[in-house]
């Protein structure tokens, strides 16, 4: 079993309790379960083989790094080619527009509201402070 395998190559002094680790397995496994059925479906809807597609080590997608849940339910064809390939960057940046948009996206936002909605995206606080900052100097 993977799981009894990774717990005990896991270090000791790293390892949670079992009871909060099996916890946690079950969370993953589920989350895990239903990022593939997703990268499933959205496989097939779009036309890729699922077999062929690059993403990263926990499943994300193209230049926008989606998860396959999201390409499926907020990818947007931004070039009107009729498939949303997220390798491509109209349709990457359409549903990075699209995906902060569902988040609360809105022109008038203030900084601090603009600031939460791109953690959404990225839960890194230095990107966002990056993309605030440099949406500030495009503004000029």
């Amino acid at each position: 079993d993977a799981r009894e395998t990774f717990w005990a190559e896991m270090p000791t002094e790293k390892r949670l309790p079992r009871k909060k680790f099996n916890a946690k397995a079950d969370r993953k496994s589920r989350w895990a379960y239903n990022e593939l059925k997703a990268l499933l479906k959205y496989a097939h809807r779009e036309g890729f083989d699922p077999l062929y597609m690059k993403g990263s080590y926990a499943g994300a997608l193209g230049y926008c790094q989606f998860m396959p849940s999201n390409a499926l339910k907020l990818g947007v064809d931004g070039n009107g080619d009729g498939r949303v390939d997220l390798y491509t960057h109209a349709d990457a940046i359409a549903s990075i527009g699209n995906y902060l948009k569902y988040h609360g996206w809105r022109s008038e936002l203030s900084r601090e509201k603009r600031y939460r909605v791109i953690l959404k995206y990225n839960y890194s606080k230095p990107y966002a402070n990056t993309i605030l900052k440099i949406a500030d100097e495009l503004k000029g």
